[in-house]
C-alpha cells in the first residue's frame, strides 16, 4: 500500500470505496483478497489519504468516514455525472485508528499520516509547541484544510445545584472526561475561556460511566462535556430531570479569534430549554508540503458534497468553512475556498494558546 507521494490532476470522478472502508472501520488489508475490485485498483496508480480519526465509534472516527469517501476517487471508479462530489482523482481517503488527537498530529508530524482531525484548540497548542506538545517542540509546518463542524461545551449539574452560571462553580470538582482524550483537553481551554481556570475549580479526570456515578452522588459537582450536538451522552442524563445544563459564555480575551458563543438548542437534551454556550470548530489539518492540488481539491469535494444542484453555497452534510482561523490555511485550500465562496479565510490569531 503508498501512501501520500506523488499527485498529478484533479479530475471529475466520483468513488465511494474509500468511505465504505472508512466508516466500517477495517483495515485495507481485509479487501486485498485475491482476484477484488480492489486489487484491480490497487494494481493501478492509487494515492492513498490517511485521515488521523481517534478511536473508532467517536465523532471524529464518524466524520473521517464522511470524508475519506467524499474525497475518495481511486482509479476505476465510475465517471462523474455532475451531480455531489466527485472526489480527488487518484486518491483513496481512509480513517485511520488513533490513540487521540495528540496521537493523530504526532503521527501527522513523523509522516505516518496525511491529515488529521483535531479541535481548533489542540491544533493551535502543536502549531505553537504549548501544552501537550511541550516535549515535541512546535509543528510550525502544520497548515488546515477546512474547519468542519463545532465541538459544544455542554456543563451539566444537578438539578438542585445553587450554580446558576459557569461562575457558580468556582471551587467545585467539575469532571471533564477521560484524561488526555479530545473532550477533556478542549474541556480544560473553553472552562478557561469561560472564566473558570484550573486555580478557580478542581478539574478532574475519569470515564463516563464513573463520572456519572459520581456526578449522582455528590463526589463531583458537575461535568463538562464537549462533543459535537446533539451529545447522546448528556441527552441521557438530562432526561431523567435530575439534572440540567448550565450556560457558559466567552469572558477571557486571550483565546484567539477561534472560539465564539453558540446555542444548545430546546429541547436538544429531552426538556431542557435554550442554552448559550460556547464551542470551537473541528479542524481537518495536513502538513504545509501536502501538494497543491490534493489540499485544493479536498476543498472543492467537501464544499460541492454539501451544496444541492444550483445551490450557491453549503446546505446541508459536511460542510467546510474558514470563518474561524486555529491555525495558517493551506493556500491552495484557501484560494480554493475563496473561489467557492467568494469570502476572504479568516486570519489565525498571533499568540499561542494557554491548553
Amino acid at each position: 500500500m503508498r501512501a501520500l507521494a506523488s499527485f498529478s490532476g484533479v479530475g471529475v470522478r466520483t468513488g465511494l470505496l474509500g468511505g465504505a472502508l472508512a466508516a466500517a472501520g477495517l483495515s485495507v488489508a481485509a479487501y486485498f483478497a485475491a482476484g477484488s475490485a480492489i486489487e484491480q485498483v490497487a494494481a493501478q496508480d492509487v494515492v492513498y489519504f490517511r485521515i488521523g480519526a481517534g478511536t473508532p465509534g467517536s465523532a471524529y472516527y464518524g466524520m473521517a468516514g464522511q470524508i475519506a469517501g467524499i474525497i475518495s476517487n481511486p482509479p476505476g471508479s465510475r465517471d462523474c455525472d455532475g451531480e455531489g462530489a466527485c472526489g480527488v482523482e487518484g486518491l483513496l481517503g481512509l480513517a485511520q485508528t488513533t490513540a487521540n488527537p495528540i496521537d493523530s498530529l504526532e503521527s501527522l508530524r513523523s509522516q505516518s499520516l496525511e491529515a488529521a482531525l483535531v479541535s481548533a484548540d489542540i491544533a493551535d497548542a502543536a502549531l505553537h509547541g504549548t501544552g501537550p506538545f511541550k516535549e515535541g517542540g512546535a509543528m510550525e509546518d502544520l497548515r488546515a484544510i477546512a474547519n468542519i463542524g463545532e465541538l459544544v461545551l455542554q456543563i451539566v449539574v444537578p438539578a438542585e445545584s445553587k450554580a446558576t452560571d459557569v461562575k457558580g462553580l468556582t471551587g467545585k470538582k467539575i469532571a471533564i472526561g477521560v484524561k488526555d482524550s479530545d473532550s477533556a483537553i478542549t474541556a480544560r481551554f473553553l472552562l478557561r475561556a469561560a472564566g473558570l481556570s484550573d486555580k478557580k475549580a478542581k478539574l478532574v479526570t475519569g470515564g463516563l460511566e464513573t463520572v456519572a456515578q459520581d456526578l449522582a452522588t455528590g463526589k463531583v459537582d458537575a461535568l463538562a462535556v464537549v462533543e459535537q450536538l446533539p451529545s447522546a451522552d448528556v441527552a441521557g442524563l438530562v432526561s431523567t430531570g435530575k439534572y440540567r445544563l448550565l450556560p457558559a459564555e466567552i469572558v477571557a480575551d486571550n483565546k484567539g479569534g477561534y472560539v465564539f458563543a453558540t446555542e444548545i438548542p430546546a429541547n436538544q437534551d429531552a426538556g431542557s430549554p435554550l442554552t448559550t454556550t460556547i464551542a470551537v470548530p473541528t479542524v481537518l489539518v495536513a502538513r504545509a508540503n501536502l501538494p497543491g492540488q490534493i489540499a485544493g481539491g479536498l476543498m472543492r469535494a467537501l464544499w460541492h458534497s454539501a451544496v444541492p444542484a444550483n445551490a450557491g453555497a453549503p446546505a446541508g452534510g459536511i460542510k467546510p468553512d474558514m470563518s474561524r482561523a486555529s491555525v495558517p490555511w493551506h493556500p491552495s485550500a484557501a484560494e480554493a475556498f475563496q473561489e467557492l465562496s467568494k469570502t476572504a479565510p479568516a486570519t489565525p490569531p498571533a499568540e499561542a494558546p494557554t491548553n
